[in-house]
């Protein structure tokens, strides 16, 4: 029977086997790999079969699932595959003697303020999301010998927009609540113009036209260069930078 290995470093923290039912892996006590931390959504992601295939999907977390390094919405499993969550690892292996399936878990009494906690999930470190993003850039070109292209994505963590993502792939997007803007803020007090990005091959720069804007925490008075994982401040609206395959 197939097995899934919750890890953290070298420690195994769990071994659970893949019975009919999906393993759901999150930050909910009620999932079956359950993850205590705070980069991991409430539901992060799921290991399922079907037709014979197993295959492991992201359930729309924050911080994403990774498969072998790359990032993935879903995608069949091989063994030996390693699925990469926030901070740990879940290992997936083929025929396992002695694993079971999990049995069901017992819900855990929760109040509302307890049920808020547990779904808001905090955006996982820059160091590990470069690390992760280096690991399948490296490896994708290993594979097939050519350069993985790339384009920036801005999603919005908090505040009010006309969208909760925004793909970079023109050369300019202006941000603020005018109808010439791309990135379009929303509120009384929203700039009208707040920041433009342009995008020169692969590399993304912001410059600010307002006072309100910061990139990790720091104002803004100058042009500077995004990198993966920045935070960027817009008034009362704050995105994540990311670069994604494209």
């Amino acid at each position: 029977m197939p097995v899934l290995k919750l890890c953290f470093g070298d420690s195994v923290l769990k071994e659970v086997g893949i019975g009919d039912a999906p393993v759901t892996i999150g930050r909910s006590p009620k999932g079956d790999l359950y993850i205590d931390n705070p980069a991991v959504s409430f539901q992060h992601a799921r290991v399922y079969s079907q037709t014979g295939v197993y295959y492991v999907e992201d359930l729309g977390s924050l911080n994403g699932t990774f498969l072998n390094g790359a990032r993935i919405t879903q995608a069949p499993l091989t063994h030996g595959d390693v699925i990469t969550v926030g901070k740990h690892t879940v290992r997936f292996s083929l025929d396992r003697p002695g694993a079971k399936p999990l049995p069901a878990p017992t819900p855990k009494p929760q109040d509302d303020a307890e049920e808020v906690k547990l779904t808001g999930t905090m955006v996982l470190d820059t160091k590990l999301r470069r690390e992760l993003q280096d690991a399948f850039e490296k490896g994708h070109t290993a594979a097939t010998g050519k350069h993985v292209a790339q384009v920036g994505k801005l999603t919005v963590l908090k505040g009010k927009t006309s969208d909760k993502e925004y793909l970079l792939t023109s050369g300019t997007y202006m941000i603020g609540k005018s109808d010439q803007c791309s990135v379009r803020l929303k509120g009384w007090f929203a700039p009208k113009i707040a920041a433009t990005i342009n995008k020169q091959k692969e590399l993304y720069h912001l410059s600010p036209t307002g006072n309100k804007v910061s990139v990790n925490g720091v104002p803004l008075t100058s042009k500077v260069e995004l990198h993966e994982g920045d935070l960027v401040a817009v008034g009362k609206v704050l995105f994540q930078f990311n670069l994604v395959a494209w």
